[in-house]
């Protein structure tokens, strides 16, 4: 080559290009107790920032769900960068009430937003809100 530093920076970048990417950090989720319906289960809850916006990323299954859960109303969108699992996701107002279900699709980074301010959003394994028949009107109870 006539220009060594043109080869230097190509030996560079074939190098860097093969390397390993970085492995995923795991992360663990602290565990809710909730409870619409009649149906009772423990599910992820992503109750900060960090854990919000990592939420069900680079998992290898939507169970047991996970609940978002935000400081003070707000409207929410979602989104499904590097989550490969088709979701429904229930957006909760501040009464604790189901005010939308909606599909979520693996990989689709579309955001899917609330039709008005809500507290929470619970993602579970698609079509799981209508196996169980919960519906928009139910409520949620976060068990203590």
């Amino acid at each position: 080559m006539k220009h060594p530093i043109f080869a230097v920076l190509l030996s560079l970048f074939t190098v860097n290009a093969c390397a390993e990417p970085e492995p995923i950090q795991r992360i663990s989720f602290p565990i809710a107790n909730i409870q619409i319906a009649d149906i009772k289960r423990q599910v992820q809850l992503a109750d900060t920032p960090e854990l919000r916006e990592r939420g069900l990323m680079f998992q290898q299954s939507a169970e047991p769900g996970m609940l978002l859960l935000y400081p003070e109303p707000r409207f929410i969108s979602l989104w499904m960068r590097n989550t490969d699992l088709a979701l429904d996701v229930a957006f909760i107002d501040p009464q604790w009430r189901i005010i939308a279900i909606k599909p979520l699709h693996p990989l689709d980074e579309t955001p899917v937003s609330t039709p008005a301010a809500a507290l929470a959003a619970l993602e579970m394994p698609r079509g799981w809100f209508a196996k169980h028949n919960i519906e928009v009107g139910h409520t949620l109870t976060v068990i203590r």
